[in-house]
């Protein structure tokens, strides 16, 4: 069961939310605070804060579709994108947040219609940077994608 109670919440949403998972762990749950992941239909499926690892599942619709049934590739780029951003949100302090500054992805293969899982982790936490890595994987085991990242940590008020 994921801890909701207002006395509770941190100030980021979805860290918030990792944070929660961890504590309680169980089933997946769905992420609705982003439309985009909404859209993906994103689920939180795993999160380990002492290590930094998050995996997401992602079912991307035919919206998100090119020729042949493949996933654009920039569709691609953000469900790395969250589960880096995820895996660095994870680690920081509750007052802060982070912003993605670069993101290098490497395609491997077509991304066909179908379910995923970013996992993304954290490789470095510096006090204004976060240093991530993370693959995408089709079926659960075969990568389509692989992508780092270099996230700005921010404060929020």
């Amino acid at each position: 069961m994921i801890d909701a109670n207002p006395e509770t919440l941190m100030e980021n949403p979805d860290r918030n939310l990792l944070h929660s998972f961890h504590r309680h762990g169980g089933d997946p749950v769905l992420l609705e605070t982003n439309p985009l992941a909404i859209a993906m239909r994103a689920r939180l499926l795993m999160v380990n804060i002492e290590r930094g690892i998050v995996e997401l599942g992602f079912t991307p619709g035919e919206q998100f579709l090119q020729g042949a049934n493949v996933i654009q590739g920039g569709i691609v780029s953000a469900m790395l994108d969250f589960a880096l951003g995820f895996a660095a949100l994870a680690t920081v302090q509750q007052s802060q947040s982070v912003a993605s500054a670069t993101l290098n992805v490497s395609f491997l293969r077509a991304a066909k219609s179908g379910t995923y899982v970013a996992r993304g982790e954290l490789e470095r936490l510096g006090r204004s940077l976060a240093f991530t890595r993370g693959v995408l994987l089709e079926c659960g085991d075969r990568p389509v994608a692989t992508a780092t990242s270099a996230l700005s940590i921010v404060g929020i008020a």
